[in-house]
C-alpha cells in the first residue's frame, strides 16, 4: 500500500519495531496461507520490488498456482510471428520513470498477473467481479520506506501486500471449486508501491469491458487483524455494501467483525484506479502498524487466523454480488 504522504540486515531492526501476539494457524486454509506468504514474503524475494527478480518470481508463483487451480488466463500474449499468440497470465508494462526515481536500480519491465473463473449463467457471465491485490512491495528501496540504517535493509512486505496476495489466491481456489452466476476475474498487480501503475495500466487496458465490471473488490493489507477491528472502504455502492455486509455477516457460522466503514478515496491503493472509471469498489483493510514500510513487516507477525476470517468475509460478499439478481 502507498501512502501520498509519505547482506539483509532485517534481523539488526527487529527489536525496534512492534511485536504483535500472533496466532499460530489451526486450520489446514490458515496453514495454507502461512506457507504461501511464508513464500512470498522470504528474503529470497528480497521484498518483491517492482523490476527486480524477486517480483517476477512472485508473477510466477501466482501464475502457476492459477494455472493448477485451472483458470482461465485472460491477456493476449504476443507472438513474433502474428499479431497475437496464445493467452497469457502475464501482462507486460512499463514504468520508466518511476524506476529512475528509484535509489536501486531495477529494470524498467514488469507485469500484472490475471485468470478468469467463468461464470456459470450463460447470461450474466458476461458481468465480472474483479478481485485484486498488488503483489509489489519497496524491498531494498529507501525512497518509499520509514525505516533508515547505516545497512541495507530489505522490507519484505509481509502484510503490505503478501498478505493481500495469499487472500486472493486463496479466494481463486475456493471460486474455482464453486463458480458464481457472474465471472470473477483475480488480478495482481504490480507497481502499486510506485504510484498505483498496474492497475492504471489494466484499466487503460482491460480485458474485458470495464462497463461490464460490477465491483472491484481489493485486498491490501488484510493480516493484521487485531481486536476484529476490519476498515472497510467502499465507494459507488455505499448503501448497497453496508447492507450486504450486514446480510453476509449473519450467514451461519456468523462473522463478528467490529467495522469501520470509510470512503475509498481514504486509503491510495489499487480500488482508486477503478473508482476513477465509476465502478463500484469494495476494500478491506486491517489497518495500519508500526511495521509498515519498515524491516519490521515479516511473515512471522501475520495473524493468520485473521486473514482467514477477513477472507471468509470477501468470499462472502464476492459471492452475494456474482449471484445477485442486479448489479450493486
Amino acid at each position: 500500500m502507498i501512502r501520498w504522504s509519505v547482506g539483509v540486515l532485517v534481523v539488526a531492526v527487529l527489536g525496534c519495531a512492534s511485536a504483535p501476539t500472533v496466532v499460530v494457524p489451526d486450520t489446514e486454509v490458515a496453514a495454507r496461507m502461512r506457507a504461501d506468504l511464508t513464500y512470498l514474503a522470504s528474503p529470497a524475494l528480497e521484498g518483491r520490488l517492482t523490476g527486480t527478480p524477486g517480483n517476477d518470481s512472485a508473477a510466477a508463483f501466482i501464475a502457476r498456482r492459477y494455472g493448477v487451480l485451472g483458470l482461465q488466463p485472460v491477456f493476449v500474449a504476443a507472438c513474433p510471428t502474428a499479431p497475437a499468440c496464445e493467452k497469457s497470465f502475464f501482462e507486460p508494462f512499463r514504468v520508466l520513470g518511476a524506476a529512475n526515481r528509484l535509489d536501486v536500480r531495477i529494470r524498467d519491465r514488469t507485469q500484472n498477473v490475471a485468470a478468469l473463473v467463468l461464470g456459470t449463467d450463460t447470461v450474466l457471465d458476461k458481468e465480472y467481479v474483479v478481485v485484486g491485490a498488488h503483489y509489489d512491495h519497496i524491498g531494498p528501496s529507501s525512497i518509499y520506506a520509514r525505516d533508515s540504517s547505516p545497512f541495507r535493509l530489505v522490507r519484505l512486505g509481509a502484510d503490505d501486500n503478501a498478505s493481500g496476495t495469499t487472500s486472493v489466491m486463496e479466494l481463486a481456489r475456493r471460486f474455482a471449486a464453486n463458480p458464481t452466476r457472474r465471472s470473477v476475474l483475480f488480478v495482481n498487480f504490480s507497481a502499486e508501491e510506485l504510484g498505483l501503475i498496474g492497475s492504471t495500466f489494466f484499466v487503460e487496458n482491460a480485458p474485458v469491458p470495464l462497463r461490464d465490471v460490477i465491483t472491484m473488490v481489493n485486498l491490501d493489507m488484510v493480516g493484521r487483524l487485531r481486536s476484529d477491528r476490519l476498515v472497510l472502504h467502499t465507494a459507488g455502492a455505499d448503501d448497497r455494501f453496508h447492507q450486504l455486509v450486514d446480510s453476509v455477516e449473519k450467514i451461519p457460522p456468523a462473522l463478528s467483525f467490529h467495522l469501520i466503514w470509510q470512503p475509498a478515496a481514504d486509503e491510495a491503493s489499487d480500488q482508486l484506479s477503478f473508482a476513477d472509471e465509476h465502478i463500484p469498489v469494495f476494500s478491506p483493510f486491517t489497518e495500519l502498524h508500526a511495521d509498515y514500510h519498515r524491516a519490521g513487516d515479516i511473515a512471522e507477525r501475520i495473524n493468520f487466523a485473521g486473514m482467514e476470517k477477513v477472507v471468509d468475509l470477501t468470499e462472502r460478499v464476492i459471492r452475494a454480488l456474482a449471484n445477485g439478481a442486479g448489479r450493486p
